[in-house]
């Protein structure tokens, strides 16, 4: 019996080294800016959005434009709160959203370099957003507890936006022209309409479209309905067609390590299993990343490369700053995608319009 038990020491000892050693072979890695950090703040859906975005702008043939993530946020932030005390305030307001939320701010808002605004003031060189995001909810609980909104509101609560990220410029310089955000979004040839979002759960018909039931989404953005496998093969086939995807999805359970840079699952993923999990709170949209290719591991598996926005000491030596997810991974806990209309496969396309 006591040899026995040595073996099987012995045998879960080598499968562990094993996963500890794996070495990994690029099958597909596209083109995307080098990893930023959040630092302290809830905007890794933006982070990860404009990733995708810039991916998105180098595929086009426009170059790497570093894209200003806090220029979206601080709008997002405006959208927000009309939409908290419109409300009531019986809805989500923080530091959360959802990659739709950068969208739909880019024919209203437009965009900028990160180099004409960044966020940053007193010199700071990361985020941290925690002082400034208790203030802006304690502020706008103010106006709705005082039950009538003055006209006022909204001045004091940008006033709050101008003092811990910086007033927004009008114009900006960027390669030697002038631009606003809007005629920036115009040199970019960024089309809004271009980008859908899927997700995959059963309490809603497949090939419908439905306003996903997760806090993050205040604004109430609609997500195509499809089986997990046909969400699989929608980002093989973006990733395949030189298209990158923005991924929202649950790093909160034991299978996520940033540390070691892997996203692993051991149980067999299956549609009930994620609907199950997604129904009890296992599974919830915790983090915003973009995935920008695929390797194979010396296991014989595929695994998606991600590019987190926590900034590039964490990770594998050849991978800093990004995540290995394997596939079961994604079957399991992916919440949403989104990726660019010409790279859905035309099979799913044709069961949605």
């Amino acid at each position: 019996m006591r040899l026995n038990i040595v073996v099987f020491v012995y045998f879960i000892l080598c499968f562990l080294g094993a996963q500890d050693s794996l070495v990994f072979n690029n099958i597909i890695n596209i083109a995307c800016n080098p990893v930023e950090s959040q630092g302290r703040t809830g905007t890794c859906w933006s982070y990860a959005t404009a990733s995708f975005l810039e991916s998105e702008l180098i595929r086009e043939g426009r170059g790497e434009i570093n894209l200003s993530e806090m220029f979206v946020a601080r709008n997002v932030y405006l959208e927000k709160a009309d939409n908290y005390i419109r409300r009531h305030g019986k809805t989500n307001f923080g530091e959360g959203s959802l990659s739709h939320d950068l969208i739909n701010t880019i024919n209203k808002y437009g965009l900028m370099p990160n180099s004409a605004f960044d966020g940053l003031i007193l010199n700071s060189e990361k985020h941290d957003h925690s002082e400034m995001s208790a203030i802006l909810t304690s502020y706008l609980k103010a106006v709705i507890d005082n039950k009538k909104p003055s006209q006022l509101w909204k001045k004091g609560y940008t006033a709050i936006l101008d003092v811990y990220l910086g007033s927004i410029p009008e114009s900006f310089q960027f390669k030697g022209k002038n631009y606003t955000p809007q005629s920036f979004v115009k040199y970019l040839d960024l089309n809004s309409n271009d980008y859908i979002n899927f997700t995959s759960f059963t309490h809603h018909p497949f090939y419908s479209n439905f306003i996903l039931e997760v806090p993050d989404n205040w604004s109430n953005g609609t997500f195509y309905n499809i089986p997990i496998n046909d969400l699989l093969d929608v980002a093989k086939n973006a990733l395949e067609n030189g298209y990158t995807i923005a991924w929202d999805t649950d790093v909160s359970g034991d299978g996520f390590d940033a540390k070691k840079g892997i996203a692993d699952e051991k149980e067999t993923a299956t549609q009930e299993l994620r609907q199950e999990r997604f129904n009890n709170y296992v599974v919830t949209d915790d983090h915003l990343m973009h995935i920008t290719g695929l390797v194979q591991g010396s296991d014989d598996r595929f695994y998606f490369l991600v590019k987190n926005s926590w900034g590039n000491e964490l990770g594998l030596d050849n991978y800093k700053g990004y995540i290995l997810a394997s596939e079961n991974y994604f079957h399991l806990n992916t919440i949403s995608i989104m990726v660019h209309k010409d790279a859905v496969p035309k099979k799913i396309l044709k069961k949605l319009f």
